[in-house]
């Protein structure tokens, strides 16, 4: 073979290895973009207020940061381990990763008995293929007690969270960063959802 012959594959072959690598994911240029903590709730789907409902996202980029669009939704998977009250595994998001390579676990995804707990790593998100995991220490809900209801004991759980400005896993319901009125009113929206 000739040598130009030869740097022409190879360059060729270069090409499509950087191409190749283009669309994987990378672990250090993912990310999830909610706050540190997931929030689910038996009652999400039927809150009308969207801005009372529970989401979730994960931006998947490849080694350069760049988005990627359409990546397998089967490839990724959100779990919430024991010892947090109902625990699940292999919940893959509502679809492909969009134009700006975010994975939406939206409000019906989320709508799942909840109960409120904090450990190491007791959720796990997880990009298969390339062996990404992405841990969180805390689940949120209105549920705060587990056991697929909104009702008085989980307003309990909420109060003493509340009066103590403690435990922002049982008290900052609306993620914002602070126990306050929102909080409440964020309750109550699942509170009396159907």
């Amino acid at each position: 073979m000739r040598p130009s012959i030869l740097i022409t594959t190879l360059v060729a072959l270069l090409a499509l290895t950087g191409m190749a690598l283009a669309n994987i994911p990378d672990c250090n240029q993912s990310s999830i973009d909610t706050p540190a903590r997931l929030g689910r709730s038996p009652k999400n789907a039927e809150v009308t207020d969207p801005t009372a409902q529970y989401t979730f996202k994960l931006t998947v980029r490849n080694a350069a940061g760049t988005p990627i669009a359409g990546w397998a939704a089967n490839d990724v998977t959100l779990e919430v381990l024991a010892p947090c009250q109902n625990p699940f595994a292999g919940l893959n998001p509502n679809g492909a990763s969009d134009a700006n390579g975010k994975f939406t676990w939206g409000p019906a995804s989320l709508d799942r008995p909840g109960g409120s707990c904090a450990g190491a790593n007791v959720v796990r998100v997880r990009i298969v293929s390339a062996n990404c995991t992405y841990n969180l220490n805390q689940v949120t809900s209105p549920d705060e007690d587990g056991d697929n209801l909104v009702a008085l004991n989980d307003l309990a759980i909420f109060q003493q969270s509340f009066v103590n400005n403690n435990n922002p896993h049982q008290g900052d319901l609306d993620f914002d960063g602070v126990i306050a009125l929102s909080d409440l009113g964020f309750f109550q929206k699942h509170f009396v959802a159907p």
